[in-house]
């Protein structure tokens, strides 16, 4: 599988999951991806993004796909930088995301890390493992 390819299965998904946090509907999270045991909770989940809102002073998480202008001195180029970065696991099949969050177009800090597991049959699992600031 191309990074290509894992982002096209990927982005609906996340999606989903980065509307429901910015929409505070945490448990809609559910409908669209699980939690592994060796990643977190959905009340970690709450609690991390909640309280970094609320000790950074910020109003909201934004909705997937808000118009974001960041561009990072290491990157040559603004094409190249994507709020949604895939990584590509050593058996080609699995994949994992990056999703760097924002609050009113600028990037806070906080990323959603997801896993996505391609079934045999073909069907996708996702799983949220962490969000953390990078």
């Amino acid at each position: 599988m191309t990074k290509e390819q894992a982002r096209t299965l990927a982005e609906p998904i996340v999606k989903a999951v980065v509307d429901s946090i910015a929409d505070k509907k945490y448990q809609d999270i559910l409908l669209y991806a699980g939690f592994k045991d060796d990643g977190i909770s959905l009340d970690m989940l709450q609690e991390i993004v909640e309280g970094f809102l609320e000790a950074n002073e910020l109003p909201c998480i934004d909705k997937y796909g808000v118009d974001c202008p960041f561009c990072p001195a290491y990157v040559p180029s603004y094409d190249s930088y994507n709020q949604l970065e895939v990584y590509i696991g050593e058996d080609r099949q699995d994949f994992s995301v990056d999703y760097d969050l924002t609050t009113n177009g600028d990037i806070n800090d906080l990323t959603l890390q997801m896993d996505f597991v391609v079934e045999n049959d073909g069907t996708i699992k996702a799983f949220v493992m962490d969000a953390h600031v990078l």
